[in-house]
Formats: structure tokens, sequence, C-alpha cells
């Protein structure tokens, strides 16, 4: 039944996981994080071009201008027809104007297209940017908040410390990957955060549910809370691979296949899937143990020392 044992490893699964929190720390203090224009402010344009087009064009056109990681997406004026329109999302430009800069933008991509005309055109102000990143803190903060006193009414109190630790983890770990990789961060990347805090917390509910039946089984005269936490994770590991293996593959599809508007919210919620699988089995059950030894101890309680076999 432990075939394999993870609680007495605990230190290396979480040493690693914070080893790519410093380094995502790291990046982000010497090479900055890339905020969309969802943050910063900007402009979203869409530009009609008259005809179908490559988006390699319009990038050329951007880098031309200065203007490097926008985002630009193919889209139509009404559903079932050609795809002649191009939405570009521009961060400020230190510098230029934004008048300035559609019209630089406007007159490449006449050189190519003609008939190219900007169709619309929006800015995103500072005030907007602050409520966007104010507005998910409080859902994140909430959204634990709540499932700690669910978990602790459901389970007890050590399991609803370690679930919410644990997405903690999940979304630090995102956070750190999107900056490794300067990925832009967007408000598709907040949706992927707040997805990935009701999905991770699935697994680990799970994991706690089988310690708690366990430990109605195995008596704690001759088991120890590591070894009913290494038990259960061991009857639970084929159900959580399934299921995040499964979920994985679609995600990693979409990512292959979609536009980079999809990308934006596939990408954070592909390494929040695996972060959230990871800490689901690696880091939420070895802090509960922590936990409950801690507090056995302060109330003198011993627990066994012999190992036995399970």
């Amino acid at each position: 039944m432990t075939r394999f044992k993870v609680v007495s490893k605990a230190k290396y699964f979480i040493s690693a996981s914070i080893i790519v929190i410093l380094i995502g720390v790291g990046f982000g203090l010497f090479n900055g994080i890339n905020l969309g224009i969802d943050f910063t402010g900007g402009t979203l344009m869409t530009i009609e071009l008259g005809q179908e087009f490559d988006v390699a064009d319009i990038n050329e056109v951007l880098v031309a201008n200065g203007i490097k990681d926008a985002p630009v997406v193919k889209t139509s004026e009404e559903a079932g027809s050609a795809m002649t329109q191009a939405q570009i999302r521009i961060k400020n430009v230190d510098g230029v104007k934004t008048e300035e800069l559609r019209t630089a933008i406007l007159d490449g991509l006449q050189e190519k297209y003609p008939d190219a005309v900007v169709f619309d055109g929006e800015t995103i102000g500072g005030v907007t940017s602050s409520e966007i990143i104010t507005n998910a803190i409080l859902s994140v903060v909430i959204a634990s908040a709540l499932m700690l006193v669910y978990i602790w009414i459901r389970f007890e109190l050590f399991s609803g410390i370690a679930a919410v630790v644990a997405l903690v983890h999940d979304i630090l770990i995102m956070s750190s990957i999107m900056i490794i990789f300067h990925k832009q961060v967007n408000s598709p990347y907040i949706a992927a955060v707040l997805t990935i805090v009701g999905y991770s917390i699935n697994d680990t509910i799970v994991l706690f549910d089988r310690i708690r039946e366990n430990n109605r089984i195995y008596s704690h005269a001759e088991y120890t809370r590591a070894e009913v936490a290494d038990i259960s994770f061991n009857e639970t590991l084929s159900r959580t691979l399934n299921t995040s293996l499964t979920t994985l593959m679609t995600i990693t599809c979409v990512y292959i296949f979609g536009v980079d508007s999809i990308k934006e919210f596939a990408f954070p919620l592909i390494v929040g899937l695996i972060s959230g699988t990871y800490s689901s089995i690696f880091i939420a059950a070895p802090i509960w143990v922590w936990l409950m030894n801690r507090s056995l101890k302060k109330l003198g309680i011993k627990q066994k020392t012999k190992v036995k076999k399970a």
C-alpha cells in the first residue's frame, strides 16, 4: 500500500517549488514582468484589411514601429464571413502618441494591403487596469477563505490550512513560470488562476477524504500520521493522474492549435494543471502531517516510533 513514500521526501519536493519561485522572483526583479494592456493600459485596434491576410505581415509592421509582443487576432465583421480584420492589443509606448502610432501602423500595412483602414479603436486606461488587479486579488482571497472554512467544517482545520497553502503554491508557481518565460500577463491569466484555484482544490479534497477514512481504519497506536498519508496517497494516485492527464492533453491541444488570444489562457492553465497536481500530491499531505505532528507534540501526545510495514 505504501509503494511510493511521499512524506519522508517532502523536503525535496518543497525545495524544488521554492527554487522555481525564487527563480521567478529573480527574473521579475532583473527582467521585469511582461504586463499586457489590461494592466498597463494601451490601445485595442481593429483594422480592416479588405482581404485575407497573414498575421506575420502585421507583426512585421508592428516590430518596424518598435512594438513587440502585441497579440494579433484574426476576426471578421460578421460570423461566417472571411477573416479580413486584425485585432491588435498594443501597450502604451513611451514618448509616442496613440494617434501617431495608429497612423504609422496603418501606413505600414497599406504598403501591402492598400485597402486597409482602422475599423475601430479603444483606449484602456490605468483605472480599468487597477480595478482588474484589485478584483483579481480579492477573488482569490475570498475563494481561499471560503475553501478554508468549508474544509475545516467538512474535515478539520489542519486539512483546510494545508489545502490553502497548496493553492497559494499553485498561484506562485504559475506566476513564476509566466515571468521566467516572459509571457504577457493579461486578464486571461486571471481567469486561468481562478480556474486552477477551483480545479486544484478538487484533487486535494479527494486525498484528504481518503486520509480521513484511513484514520478510522488504521490505529494510531500502530501507524503514524505520515504512514496514513502515504497509504492514502498511493490509493488515490491513479485517480489523480488519470484525471489530470486527460485534462492536460485537452488543454495542450487547445494551446497548440488555438489562436494567440486562446493561448494567453491555455498556457497558464497548462502550468496550473501540472502545479495543481504536484501540490495535491507532494505539498498538501506533508504539510498536513507536519501540522498534526506539531499539534500532537504541543499536547504531549506521543506517536509510535516503530515503522509498521503496510
